[in-house]
């Protein structure tokens, strides 16, 4: 493994969501090198995705997430 500390922020957040897309497609390897590359990232301070790529889940149960009606049916 290269030494982390001389990589740029840029170019580590890079290489942390390339390997990781790697070990989502199923490669078994490529889940500790994401890893290493996001603890890193998380050691400087830093997310190991920016707002562009940060995808927010929503965690509400499906009955909820549904346009809120009114209480009372209008005929």
């Amino acid at each position: 493994m290269t030494d982390l500390q001389g990589i740029p922020d840029d170019e580590l957040a890079d290489l942390a969501r390339r390997w990781r897309g790697e070990a989502l497609r199923g490669s078994k390897d490529a889940r500790g090198t994401a890893h290493l590359y996001e603890v890193e990232l998380r050691r400087r301070g830093r997310s190991s995705s920016n707002e562009a790529t940060q995808v927010v889940l929503d965690m509400r149960p499906l009955s909820a997430r549904g346009e809120s009606r009114p209480w009372w049916r209008p005929w």
